[in-house]
């Protein structure tokens, strides 16, 4: 899963440099997310000031906790299942403020 989860921060991070409007809205943002799959493998990364680090292994303090099946993370992103959808039926678990979940809906686009 780290390799899909680096395909995500490369994709966010380029939009991120490739336009400016996303850019400004992640300037002023320091957040760190962890990512559990399959209630094994945990990864995490941090949104500061603009720019989202590379994954690493392993389970930190987080602004935002996610708990979801790795089957279900990759249909997520293939657009095979809708996000909300899945957030409603607990098929995605996200522990964090209101705000932080739109944060993390943006990155996940």
């Amino acid at each position: 899963m780290k390799e899909t989860l680096q395909e995500l921060v490369d994709k966010a991070n380029n939009k991120i440099k490739d336009d400016p409007k996303y850019a400004d809205k992640l300037k002023n943002v320091n957040k760190t997310i962890t990512i559990t799959f399959d209630d094994k493998e945990t990864y995490h990364f941090k949104v500061e000031n603009g720019h989202i680090t590379n994954p690493e292994e392993g389970k930190v303090p987080a602004d935002i906790e996610v708990s979801v099946s790795s089957e279900n993370f990759k249909k997520i992103l293939n657009k095979e299942m809708n996000a909300m959808d899945a957030y409603l039926n607990k098929k995605i678990i996200i522990k964090s403020s209101l705000m932080d979940k739109l944060l993390l809906s943006d990155l996940l686009k």
